[in-house]
């Protein structure tokens, strides 16, 4: 049976980017340390990118590669369907922002919620749950420790 995960990284006080996030500071100030457990280290903007995304939610159709099997799709229920029909009885993992996570929580889509606690405190930035005013029953399913993030997975109880 296909579990839908929601996956992020959330700073030890709470926020998904730090101050200021936006065109060309996606993570906000400070908010790329967020990440280091991805990377196995430090890295920052100011850095030549290297690899690609292998990823996108986008408000923009325009911004959609052409290439690498993405598609532009006309909301949540539409996104969530067709990657049902892509995975077929593999896991479907939501990611995407705060958002879009918040979004699949609302609608019911989201089996298990993995959490990433980065040892970091940004100060301020976007919450993952700002704006989110459901009672959500959770219960506690993994929990892995590394030296750069702590990961906790809930199943959300129905």
């Amino acid at each position: 049976m296909t579990t839908v995960v929601a996956a992020i990284t959330i700073s030890l006080d709470g926020y998904i980017t730090g101050p200021n996030d936006g065109p060309g500071n996606g993570l906000g100030d400070g908010g790329e340390r967020l990440h280091y457990w991805v990377f196995g280290g430090p890295w920052s903007y100011e850095a030549e990118p290297s690899g690609e995304a292998t990823g996108v939610v986008t408000h923009r159709p325009e911004e959609a590669p052409s290439e690498g099997g993405f598609a532009f799709v006309d909301g949540l229920d539409e996104a969530i369907a067709r990657a049902r029909q892509a995975a077929g009885d593999k896991d479907i993992s939501v990611g995407g922002g705060a958002d879009v996570i918040r979004q699949a929580l609302r609608a019911g889509y989201v089996d298990e919620l993995a959490i990433s606690i980065a040892p970091v405190i940004l100060g301020g930035g976007k919450r993952l749950f700002d704006g989110f005013e459901q009672t959500l029953n959770l219960e506690h399913a993994a929990l892995l420790q590394s030296p750069l993030a702590t990961h906790i997975t809930y199943r959300l109880v129905r």
